[in-house]
């Protein structure tokens, strides 16, 4: 046990020395405060926005159906990213190391493939959206825009952890006072008793509609828990596992819940085809670029912790780098993927809707396994040199991974491909992620139970 005074805590200026080994405990400090801070700012951001408006402006549901389950699925996901970063302190390692205890050692390296896939696409979504801003802002083009927000970005990543900690206390400070406008007129504006749009509703109708935002909604914000545990590995190890529950919960449940209720409301009056016509459509030309610079503050803050977890994600795969260059090529992959995927303004909510769907089909199912190893399987102290040996190669966790997204397949209801579940009961909306949630779970207890092996 160490005293938290005593911990050493290094300049926040100084490039963060730790890549992905365990932080030794006379290295540890901060409080679960911490989390709050950092998962407030995390979630309040143009994607939560976005999410909110994508069901009154895109779903055809009216405005009461949009808040009703968005809530639902920001309180589901908040819970689930609140568990994967309590895990953090008694660990003192990364959330995907710790995920090597359900899948083994090589077995893991297909989930943290994926998690650096979505780090650089969801770094890509939050830069483009970024850019969108800066070129609304100074007429610059949509190439400038994009290096000069993810400069900014790659900059606090390499400087590292307790960097991250500090932006994102500064930007959710700037952010939240700024947005308050946003919300009056939002609210204000909106149709907020709407009875929605039938005909953009679909063969799903109103259940459907609901379902896929709560799907959204939820995987939008338990998408953070890939990293959860990123960001409090440093914490004592001592630190109550409820109070940095509770705190991470607390911050991206009323984070997510404001933006996505202001953006729902926005959704009701006008049509979107920009990212940036959330605002600039709504508010008077002097207090838009106001909102919007609050709003870039916001993409950046997700941003940042986007590279910062795929920056540690390229480590686990054997990149023999260290962790801040790891963090520039991570950046450097992620613009040059925000410029193919979003020079289209049109195009960016079909694509960002997409993405959170294709996102929530691998992370829910690993979600399922790491829970049920956590809670079922994983109550006794772990010994850290079991996150780091490489004769365990493969564990249950591969194979019940394997199993669930074959099972999900058929659940599976967006534009790039509706599977056969969908496609005959479309007022189910896209099940997939609670689907593979379930079977990953279910799998990986099983398989654990009929082995009788320690995993």
């Amino acid at each position: 046990m160490v005293n938290e005074a005593h911990a050493v805590r290094p300049p926040a200026v100084s490039v963060e020395h730790h890549g992905i080994e365990r932080i030794p405990d006379d290295q540890r400090h901060g409080s679960p405060r911490s989390a709050f801070s950092l998962w407030f700012a995390g979630n309040l951001q143009y994607s939560a926005l976005a999410v909110g408006a994508i069901p009154t402006a895109f779903l055809g549901l009216g405005f009461g159906e949009a808040v009703l389950s968005l809530a639902i699925g920001i309180l589901i996901g908040s819970v689930l990213l609140g568990f994967a970063a309590s895990m953090g302190p008694r660990a003192g390692v990364p959330q995907m190391i710790q995920s090597r205890i359900p899948f083994g050692y090589y077995g893991n390296f297909l989930p943290v493939l994926l998690l650096c896939l979505t780090g650089l696409g969801y770094f890509a979504v939050n830069t483009v959206l970024g850019a969108y801003i800066v070129r609304e802002l100074f007429g610059l083009p949509f190439l400038v825009s994009l290096v000069a927000v993810a400069a900014v970005q790659i900059v606090i990543a390499i400087i590292g952890h307790d960097l991250v900690h500090q932006a994102e206390r500064f930007l959710a400070i700037v952010a939240s006072a700024l947005f308050v406008i946003l919300t009056w007129y939002g609210l204000a504006k909106g149709d907020l008793a709407a009875s929605g749009d039938v005909v953009a509703r679909g063969a799903g109708g109103v259940a459907g509609g609901m379902l896929t935002t709560v799907a959204l909604a939820s995987t939008r914000t338990f998408g953070w828990s890939i990293g959860g545990s990123d960001y409090t590995r440093y914490l004592p190890r001592d630190t109550s596992r409820r109070r940095v529950l509770l705190a991470a919960f607390s911050g991206a449940s009323l984070a997510g819940l404001w933006m996505a209720v202001v953006g729902a409301a926005i959704g009701t009056v006008i049509t979107v085809d920009s990212p940036t016509d959330l605002v600039a459509k709504l508010i008077p030309a002097g207090l838009a670029a106001v909102i919007l610079v609050a709003l870039l503050a916001a993409s950046i803050s997700g941003s940042v912790l986007d590279i910062y977890t795929a920056s540690l994600g390229l480590l686990m795969v054997g990149a023999k780098v260290r962790r801040w260059i790891s963090a520039i090529i991570i950046g450097v992959l992620g613009t040059a993927v925000g410029f193919v995927a979003g020079h289209n303004a049109g195009s960016v909510f079909g694509t960002f809707q997409n993405f959170l769907f294709l996102m929530g089909y691998w992370i829910g199912p690993w979600l399922g396994i790491v829970v049920m190893d956590a809670v079922v399987f994983g109550r006794e102290e772990i010994d850290p040199r079991r996150y780091f040996d490489r004769a365990r190669r493969f564990r249950p966790g591969l194979a019940a991974f394997v199993i669930a997204i074959a099972v999900s397949v058929p659940f599976m209801d967006q534009s790039l491909y509706t599977g056969a579940f969908a496609e005959r009961f479309p007022q189910f909306g896209d099940l997939t992620p609670w689907v593979a949630g379930a079977v990953a779970a279910l799998a990986y207890y099983l398989i654990r139970r009929y082995r009788k092996a320690d995993a």
